[in-house]
């Protein structure tokens, strides 16, 4: 084996093709989550543009959306990397002020500037009907205090196909905050660090999500994501056995192929697990790609938030008869350069502001 120059014996170069350990990676920067979370953010927008003009939504085949799974995509990346987050620092006020910083300033702004500046552009209702309305001065509180549902402006899209629906997106956001909850609560009386009670906990959401979804309707049925947050969470707990490889990804490509058109309780169990394993191997196992995407910054969860109401104003102007294709390409890079300013001149400054680890501890990027 060649030395180095210093004389120490390189390290073997990692053959990621053939394997890498999760808990050898987790902690390197060199990952393509930025473009994971991007790519499931903008298919949550391509499916969206379906459902808004009234289209089937792709992937309704299999009982299930482009844009559900790209939530489900979000939960299992959450899991993963909150549940490291606490690992790196255990303090309660510290993980809430983190996920806080992470969540709300951009959200806030978004709340504001659809209520009081897109919204004045495009409702039906006269101007002074529409800034002394109870709902236009309740939609930014109701927003922050992530209660999305039914939150509607006055005559903002009451036309459109989903009619009055502002920002349906954040529907996922609750769930996304009760998964920090249950993370904070089990990390506060230290069952995180017993295996068994984080596995027990991931084995019966799999089983929940699959009685859950089925049984509900499509609104409420997506809440089974939360699953994947719990199963993520599993894998860090078992990051010293989990090897991700190209040639599992192809078998769990197949086997998801195989169960789509199943029992949709089997579907919805094997399309959990594998969109987590699938997802680290994306960000791990292969080289950086989409860096043209991502050089930018984060713009990810921007994406995310704003992405619903340009869509709809892009309806509203074109008529609820548009190719979805059509809204696609006109929302996407409007809602792209809104993504980018989001994280310029909001989330990157507001996550400055983060606790700092405990000195001489990991550091903390999740």
């Amino acid at each position: 084996m060649p030395a180095s120059r210093a004389g120490a014996v390189e390290a073997p170069r990692v053959h990621r093709w053939l394997g890498v350990r999760l808990g050898d990676r987790l902690g390197s920067r060199d990952n393509n989550f930025d473009l994971l979370r991007l790519l499931a953010a903008w298919a949550v927008l391509v499916s969206h543009s379906y459902a808004l003009v009234g289209c089937e939504q792709p992937l309704h085949q299999f009982g299930t959306s482009l844009g559900n799974l790209g939530v489900l995509v979000f939960f299992a990346v959450s899991g993963l990397l909150i549940r490291r987050s606490w690992d790196h620092d255990p303090r309660a006020r510290d993980f809430w002020a983190k996920r806080a910083l992470r969540l709300l300033p951009a959200l806030a702004v978004t709340a504001m500037l659809t209520a009081f500046v897109l919204g004045p552009a495009v409702t039906s209702a006269r101007l002074g009907t529409y800034f002394t309305s109870w709902e236009t001065w309740l939609y930014p509180v109701r927003l922050v205090l992530m209660v999305p549902f039914g939150a509607k402006l006055p005559g903002v899209f009451d036309d459109n196909v989903y009619a009055g629906a502002v920002n349906g997106s954040l529907w996922s956001l609750p769930l996304e905050v009760l998964a920090y909850a249950m993370v904070a609560g089990l990390g506060a009386l230290g069952l995180l660090a017993r295996r068994w009670v984080v596995t027990s906990l991931a084995l019966a959401s799999l089983v929940w999500a699959a009685w859950w979804e089925p049984a509900m309707s499509d609104a409420v049925g997506s809440a089974y994501v939360v699953s994947a947050f719990a199963v993520g969470a599993a894998a860090f707990t078992w990051r010293d056995r989990i090897v991700l490889s190209t040639p599992v990804a192809m078998v769990i490509v197949a086997v998801c192929a195989a169960t789509a058109l199943g029992p949709e309780s089997l579907r919805v169990v094997t399309w959990t697990v594998s969109a987590l394993y699938l997802s680290y191997w994306f960000a791990y196992c292969l080289p950086r790609v989409g860096r043209v995407l991502t050089r930018f910054g984060d713009t990810s969860y921007g994406l995310y938030i704003w992405a619903f109401p340009v869509q709809q104003v892009v309806v509203q102007v074109a008529g609820n008869d548009s190719d979805p294709w059509l809204v696609t390409g006109v929302a996407t890079p409007l809602v792209w350069l809104l993504a980018l300013a989001s994280w310029r001149l909001v989330e990157r400054p507001a996550l400055r502001h983060k606790p700092r680890p405990t000195p001489g501890g990991p550091q903390d990027r999740a």
